[in-house]
């Protein structure tokens, strides 16, 4: 299915920053759409939202109508955030100060939203925790600060079904864990002492094999693959509201601890964990899902910053990361997704999604959504020659949605967001520790971008972190939408079909795409109304 986009003017963007006493506004330039359409079938449009400071590692939010979107961004002693109640055709901004880390964004199906700011270290000399703000008008202004959570690190939202119970899981970075911090009154209080942090790595398996024993996918994951340096990916509820699950990578002591691709004094990221809960987190069970390929010292690297996992509407598990598997040398990683059908239990073999030869070029950071069963939709950054490490590198945002994802002969129609590069040089993987050693020090774009479908219309929205397009190292956060739902992938001009390897166990499911078809035929009605929306602010497709 292809649908043309009508010619859009050009008008300004209205931009209304409100500003917190005793700091001034966030500065937001005018919008800065893409003068060079994006090369692709599914068709996207961009929208720099302005200049600013802090741009890098970009949360992104959509509300149950579809027309609220919120992003947010770390730095400047709180969070930076951008609002929307159009789709993204205009937006506004807020700041919510407190510690000025990591960040992330929720909105409950009543339009409630929510704000997460790590604080590293208080005033008070009370371990870092993160203020959570709660706001009732889609993030114009927002509530007072509640304290969530521990010494904690990179946190993510989640809520369950009946907006009852809300959860904040994170990285415990003294016992080198996985908690969650849960509110019970729409945000107001959370859990915030030792007591009542609800643990989610399983003590319990201290006697499974660690990786370098035996242990493999579909294994229990060893208390000792556990505890050694965990990195927080998001927590995922199924629709039910039992069925809850936290994704991890874990790396190890015994690896080569290179600065460019590890954290000193552990290795480089060698495991992909997914914990599952069966009694809305009551009790744990983790599982090995992805190891590395190779033998013990030559090993692959299985993961960047952060891991990413979500689910379909059947309930399917998918995890989708970066790799070195298959001989890859150095860090020239590689676009892979792995799935689930029996909730973490045993899981299928790694399908290549990008279409770089092996070796050549390199991908980087993982996020992803599903807007069908069997369908899922996933987001890189990619240098097609360079890799993480090379300061020479250019790179460009990409998206791809596979189809059949749950079964054993899946295809992935992929192409590049845009023409323009969002980052010219390396991308530090090493996190707050970026700039010891050698190898590039840049982590300008900080460690993750975010893909996310509108409920609505089932297009891909993208918030990616770009300090290219205005030129001299100047960086803003761009949005982007998808345009066409399910193009007929084989003869779509710029699209590549990618057949992907028959390495999944048998099983296909034969009525996984009917859900996609029905969306297909309802999207070109929806993608219509949305033109006549109008679009003045973004670039052309």
């Amino acid at each position: 299915m292809s649908i043309s986009r009508r010619a859009m003017t050009a008008a300004v963007m209205a931009l209304v920053a409100f500003g917190v006493p005793g700091r001034p506004a966030l500065a937001v330039a005018a919008a800065t759409p893409d003068v060079t359409p994006p090369m692709g079938p599914f068709g996207f449009t961009t929208m720099g939202l302005g200049q600013t400071a802090t741009y890098g590692e970009p949360s992104l939010a959509i509300a149950d109508d579809g027309r609220h979107l919120l992003v947010s961004t770390p730095g400047g002693g709180g969070t930076n955030n951008w609002y929307s109640a159009n789709d993204g055709l205009t937006w506004g901004t807020s700041h919510t100060p407190y510690g000025g880390g990591d960040s992330a964004l929720d909105f409950l199906h009543d339009g409630t939203a929510l704000v997460e700011d790590l604080h590293v270290t208080n005033a008070n000399g009370s371990p870092p925790d993160s203020g959570v703000r709660v706001s009732h008008d889609y993030g114009k202004t927002w509530g007072p600060v509640a304290h969530a959570g521990i010494e904690q690190d990179r946190a993510w939202f989640a809520h369950s079904p009946d907006n009852k119970t809300l959860y904040l899981v994170y990285h415990d970075f003294v016992l080198e864990a996985e908690f969650i911090s849960v509110s019970t009154d729409g945000g107001v209080t959370w859990t915030n002492t030792p007591v009542n942090q609800i643990p989610v790595n399983s003590t319990g398996q201290g006697t499974a094999l660690p990786i370098l024993l035996g242990g493999h996918s579909g294994t229990p994951a060893s208390i000792l693959d556990q505890g050694v340096n965990t990195f927080s990916g998001p927590m995922l509820v199924d629709p039910n509201g039992k069925d809850l699950y936290v994704v991890y990578s874990i790396s190890d002591f015994v690896s080569n601890a290179n600065p460019q691709t590890g954290v000193p004094p552990y290795g480089p990221v060698r495991a992909l964990v997914l914990a599952h809960s069966a009694d809305a987190g009551a009790t744990w069970t983790d599982t090995l899902a992805d190891v590395p390929d190779g033998t013990a010292t030559s090993e692959s690297i299985e993961g960047t910053f952060f891991p990413w996992g979500f689910l379909d509407a059947n309930g399917t598990v998918y995890l989708t990361f970066d790799s070195t598997r298959g001989g890859a040398p150095g860090d020239h990683f590689h676009r892979y997704y792995i799935y689930s059908k029996d909730k973490g239990a045993t899981w299928s073999k790694p399908f290549k999604i990008d279409t770089l030869a092996i070796g050549n070029g390199s991908t980087t950071y993982s996020t992803g959504d599903s807007p069908a069963p069997g369908v899922i939709d996933t987001a890189w950054y990619e240098s097609a020659t360079g890799s993480p490490s090379q300061d020479t590198s250019t790179w460009t945002p990409h998206f791809a949605q596979v189809t059949g994802a749950d079964t054993d002969h899946p295809k992935v129609v992929e192409q590049t967001i845009t023409t323009i590069p969002n980052h010219k040089g390396g991308i530090c993987l090493q996190g707050i520790l970026c700039g010891i050693g050698p190898g590039s020090k840049d982590r300008s774009l900080a460690d993750f971008f975010m893909v996310k479908i509108n409920p609505i219309t089932h297009l891909a929205e993208i918030a990616y972190a770009d300090n290219n397009r205005l030129g001299g190292g100047k960086g803003e956060v761009v949005v982007a939408h998808q345009t066409i739902l399910n193009p007929a992938a084989s003869t779509a001009t710029g699209g590549r079909t990618v057949p992907l390897p028959n390495t999944a166990p048998a099983g296909p499911n034969p009525l996984s795409l009917l859900p996609a078809a029905a969306i297909t035929l309802l999207g070109g009605a929806l993608v219509v109304g949305r033109r006549r929306r109008g679009g003045p602010h973004r670039g052309p497709s």
